[in-house]
């Protein structure tokens, strides 16, 4: 939610506070009814990326570990070489890899100065179909954009709230909800 806190005042957090600081407290079986909405989706993991999709970039994480290949499917990859806003049917895919580490427990760069990745650990995913966003609160809703997260044996993880990636990629609404658009756009117009 630091994607839509963020763009609070310090007058804002503090009628905030006092608002719900003034609420009655929950029962201890209380469920949110959005819960079950946020932690659906409807996303599959798309059965031979690799050869039909587009590795766009890669971005390393050193704080966390991570190295992340990104890739986007043939229509994502069109919409960004037009310009134009990606559209139903785009997915976009990462591997999130566990980076090699040195004997002094630090991330090893390979000769392209990315991390090397060691061992897979799971998989991102993002995927747009007409009417996905019809289920999610309005207040979190990415257009018609759907998330899932996937082991690395690419099975969807359990128990995974996505109301933290919708909130994350909300303020992106001017660059169709994706961090990376910008070198999907750069890579496309290279093919």
């Amino acid at each position: 939610m630091n994607a839509i806190a963020a763009q609070l005042n310090d007058g804002d957090i503090a009628n905030l506070a006092a608002f719900f600081g003034g609420l009655p407290g929950a029962a201890a079986n209380a469920k949110s009814a959005l819960a079950p909405a946020l932690a659906a989706t409807n996303v599959k993991f798309p059965a031979g990326y690799k050869s039909s999709y587009t590795r766009y970039t890669t971005i390393n994480f050193p704080k966390r570990g991570q190295v992340r290949h990104y890739y986007a499917s043939p229509a994502a990859l069109k919409a960004a070489r037009d310009g134009k806003p990606l559209p139903n049917g785009s997915v976009l895919l990462v591997e999130i890899y566990k980076a090699k580490l040195d004997d002094k427990k630090m991330p090893v760069k390979g000769t392209d100065g990315n991390l090397i990745g060691e061992k897979l650990v799971a998989y991102t995913a993002m995927e747009m179909r007409a009417g996905w966003g019809g289920s999610i609160p309005a207040m979190l809703r990415n257009g018609d954009w759907h998330y899932a997260v996937f082991t690395a044996g690419k099975t969807p993880r359990k128990g995974v709230n996505h109301a933290s990636c919708f909130a994350c990629h909300k303020p992106l609404d001017k660059d169709s909800y994706v961090f990376s658009l910008k070198a999907l756009q750069d890579k496309a117009r290279m093919k």
